[in-house]
């Protein structure tokens, strides 16, 4: 048993990682909320303990006034109600001026930024190892014995401050916490309710038989999913496509190779009931005869196989130039047209490079046909001229030409010579019928076009014009 190897994309769940990734992007909104969380809290507890803090040290300032010796400090009772019973908090206050030792109160309280008389401010710092909230004010004494202001600070430890954020914060964030793992929980369930329509649609593909290829049905499917279904569909039409032209390449094959299979097995029998070499000889060359044609069959329906552009055999596109290859050609079949009395030749550019973007094999077998069809076509000691123009006019494309003086093909007929074993009824029996059928399906795979007129400036003849894209630098 051959192993084979399958290229399939990894394993994922969607639910998981639709979870996984609302898991991650929620807990981060409520890490970034509870960081403005907590800041709203601690400028919301500062703002209702900073008024009376700043009453306090109103009323402190209100009470400082100069004699004619000294600086009188009274401390309103007023002004320590801070000390409340049962508070854990305790506060410190200095006055004095600034750069001088404290009139009253504890040394060493960090001092305030800058200050402006009468106006209080209010700030964070630490004394003796504890965190405090201070607030500050210059109080002009008015006095030319005192010239200098007094500044008076008045500070409390933060623990009730800190009860309060934490009440408020723990509060917020957790009602926020208890509103996200509802809307997680709400948004998985929405989640699982709509992937049930991929699950549905995957387990319908996976029940379908091997060989049903029809296209899948996205009415009942949401809207986000329809691109994918569509994109499917798309692959499945370009499979359906590649295996429908297997199907004709081994219905054309059995067809077309079943008759001279038959008859080179009678020339072969015959050929072997012979006894004499003279009676023999005929037999093997008119073996030999259909073994030609059945080999140029085969080749004729592998060309046309390869030129499908729905095989998948499509290599990438090279630059090739188009008057080179079509000059290689018509010395190459050279023999071919002198056995027939053909006047083979070519005319256009010789030294000017006429490049286009293709497939070198098949613009060889799309050459090789026209001309080969031209030689079998023409009678003995007619012409054919193969030709190579540079792109002219709007569309810039580069024509190719190959004209004979044969018959010639009626207009009513000139479509059907494309179809598949399509005959004229004058031409030979030898023919299959594949050639301009094969240069179809080239230059169609080279985005170019393909024409039969009459052949110019003759009674009679046909000439075959194939226009072909130039070849453009990326």
């Amino acid at each position: 048993m051959i192993a084979r190897a399958r290229n399939r994309l990894p394993a994922k769940s969607l639910k998981r990682g639709l979870a996984v990734w609302l898991v991650g992007v929620l807990s981060a909104l409520l890490v970034i909320d509870a960081w403005f969380s907590y800041r709203d809290a601690l400028a919301a507890a500062n703002q209702a303990y900073d008024r009376s803090l700043s009453a306090s040290l109103k009323g402190i300032a209100e009470r400082i006034y100069a004699t004619d010796s000294e600086v009188v400090v009274d401390i309103p009772y007023s002004a320590l109600e801070l000390f409340e019973a049962g508070s854990s908090d305790r506060v410190f206050y200095s006055v004095g001026h600034p750069g001088e030792p404290t009139i009253t109160g504890y040394d060493g309280l960090p001092p305030p930024g800058e200050l402006k008389p009468n106006v209080a401010v209010f700030y964070d710092g630490l004394y003796k190892g504890q965190a405090l909230r201070l607030g500050a004010m210059l109080k002009p004494l008015y006095r030319t014995e005192f010239p200098r202001p007094v500044l008076v600070i008045l500070g409390e430890t933060t623990n009730s401050r800190q009860e309060v954020v934490q009440s408020l914060f723990f509060g917020e964030v957790g009602r926020k916490a208890l509103l996200i793992v509802v809307a997680l929980a709400v948004a998985l369930l929405a989640t699982r309710h709509a992937v049930k329509p991929v699950e549905r649609l995957g387990q319908a593909i996976r029940n379908r038989p091997d060989d049903d290829l029809t296209p899948i049905d996205a009415d009942d499917l949401p809207r986000e999913v329809v691109p994918l279904v569509d994109a499917i569909n798309l692959h499945m039409d370009r499979i359906e496509r590649m295996v429908e032209a297997r199907r004709r390449f081994i219905a054309d094959a059995a067809h077309q190779l079943r008759t001279p299979l038959a008859v080179l097995n009678t020339q072969a029998e015959y050929a072997l009931r012979q006894h004499e070499l003279a009676e023999m000889r005929p037999a093997v060359a008119a073996f030999h005869r259909s073994l030609g044609s059945a080999i140029r069959l085969t080749n004729q329906l592998l060309s046309l196989s390869r030129a499908e552009p729905v095989n998948g055999l499509v290599a990438p596109p090279q630059t090739v130039d188009l008057a080179v290859l079509a000059r290689d050609m018509v010395v190459e079949l050279l023999p071919l047209a002198a056995r027939r009395q053909i006047d083979l030749g070519y005319e256009g550019a010789t030294e000017q490079a006429l490049s286009i973007s293709g497939q070198p094999l098949l613009l060889r077998e799309m050459i090789s046909n026209l001309i080969d069809n031209a030689i079998r076509y023409t009678p003995e000691g007619g012409q054919v001229t193969v030709a190579v123009a540079a792109p002219t006019g709007d569309d810039g494309t580069v024509c190719l030409t190959v004209r004979d003086n044969g018959p010639g093909i009626p207009p009513a007929q000139r479509e059907n010579v494309f179809l598949r074993f399509f005959r004229l009824d004058s031409a030979d029996t030898v023919g299959s019928g594949l050639g301009l059928a094969i240069v179809r399906e080239i230059v169609l795979a080279h985005g170019g076009t393909i024409s039969l007129n009459d052949a110019p400036g003759q009674p009679q003849g046909l000439q075959v014009e194939v226009h072909l894209p130039p070849h453009r630098p990326a």
